[in-house]
């Protein structure tokens, strides 16, 4: 393959490699990417050696003597903006010929590929000076992590976290914890079913296969409630919160799951996200694969979606009309990509990137004044402390206060 050759330890002939390049971004910018390629991509522009290639490209790009317009100038100049706004010893380029411009500011153009292929974090180790970098101090907060309690059928709560192993036995089935993970099995017999329920807290994640085989993540400040074996005509199970399923075929045994006890979402075997959080503007169901039936329990009528769609059902606080929105070619990518282990701040506003943070880092968001009028582009993993959180949100004029351990207040 092209790309392996981009990447391998041995080098190639420059045209060779720039073409492969510009193969991977063109596949990047289009959201056509597999995580094989991703991974080649965020590996070929980390390494030194390959710097004259992206300038290159990205050179060719903002001059416009790419074929295909590819490099959307109306989503990422904003941003190369932002970066140059946050950087007081640069004048922001305007009405200055393009080269020549693009020679001044080329590591702050650098940056947009940065951050688009491997995350915020080498946005900042690329863009950002040495002495804004260390201008927060260490919250000492880390990042979220593999933790939830689990609660029995007789009411016995056992904590989880990711260094533990242990069986539990209830009835005819055995659960079975290793690390962030349970697995249901039903051993054969006879005995009772009961209900679980897995909570995870603010700043834990945790996940589940349930004993059909059905696998589900479970974001953080969410719960799943299920049985110990599933049992009549239907698999039922209720969420809180934000989870991701995988869902066991089954023709003879339909999946449905409980949304917050506003929606329901019946399947036979598919793929598909469930936001719910009551801080959000709606229950949204997301479609990967397959295909689900959705439907407001409070009332009869149901839509069908698609791989690629998502259904809104609004809540009643956001005083819009009640009942259920379709939106067509949503970018399933980002929905899941807290599953994957990053946050993905595309076309995002700050409150709802402050949401994300609040749950994932266990602390309480306020707005001091009026609430920052800034829009994000990019990708962030989820692993950095809040602290490098923090400071990538900072180069873009976002400030902050951190009070009394973890309350953290958003500056005007």
């Amino acid at each position: 393959m092209v790309a392996r050759t981009c990447c391998s330890g041995a080098r190639n002939s420059p045209d060779m490699e720039k073409e492969t390049l510009i193969n991977l971004m063109n596949k990047h910018f289009s959201r056509e990417m597999t995580e094989e390629e991703s991974r080649m991509l965020t590996a070929f522009v980390e390494d030194e050696r390959n710097r004259p290639e992206v300038t290159a490209v990205l050179e060719a790009w903002l001059a416009g003597e790419q074929e295909e317009e590819v490099f959307d100038s109306e989503r990422y100049m904003p941003l190369l903006h932002e970066i140059l706004r946050a950087d007081k010893s640069s004048a922001l380029p305007e009405r200055v010929p393009v080269r020549l411009w693009f020679t001044r500011y080329r590591a702050a153009a650098a940056a947009i590929l940065f951050l688009l292929c491997a995350g915020g974090y080498l946005m900042v180790r690329e863009a950002l000076r040495p002495d804004v970098a260390t201008v927060l101090p260490d919250t000492g907060i880390p990042p979220g992590r593999d933790k939830a309690m689990l609660t029995l059928g007789d009411g016995a709560v056992v904590s989880l976290d990711s260094g533990a192993a242990r069986v539990i036995q209830q009835g005819a089935t055995m659960v079975t914890q290793q690390g962030g993970q349970l697995r249901y099995n039903v051993t054969g017999g006879n005995g009772p079913v009961s209900l679980n329920t897995l909570t995870t807290p603010r700043g834990g994640q945790f996940r589940v296969v349930l004993p059909d085989g059905t696998a589900v993540w479970l974001n953080a400040a969410s719960s799943l409630r299920y049985p110990t074996a599933f049992e009549g005509k239907y698999r039922r199970v209720s969420v809180t919160g934000e989870a991701y399923f995988e869902v066991a075929a089954n023709a003879d045994m339909p999946f449905l799951v409980t949304v917050a006890d506003r929606m329901e979402v019946s399947v036979l075997g598919t793929h598909f996200n469930i936001n719910a959080y009551p801080d959000e503007s709606g229950i949204h169901t997301t479609l990967l694969e397959g295909s689900v039936r959705v439907s407001e329990r409070s009332a009869k009528s149901a839509v069908l979606l698609k791989p690629g769609q998502q259904a809104q059902l609004r809540l009643p606080a956001t005083g819009e009309p009640a009942g259920i929105m379709i939106t067509d070619d949503v970018n399933t990518a980002q929905i899941v990509a807290w599953k994957n282990g990053a946050f993905d701040f595309d076309g995002k506003k700050l409150e709802e990137v402050m949401r994300q943070l609040s749950r994932w880092y266990d602390v309480d968001v306020i707005y001091e004044g009026t609430v920052p009028d800034k829009q994000f582009w990019g990708r962030m993993g989820r692993d950095l402390t809040l602290s490098q959180c923090l400071a990538i949100l900072e180069k873009m004029e976002v400030r902050f206060r951190l009070e009394n351990g973890r309350r953290l207040v958003v500056l005007p």
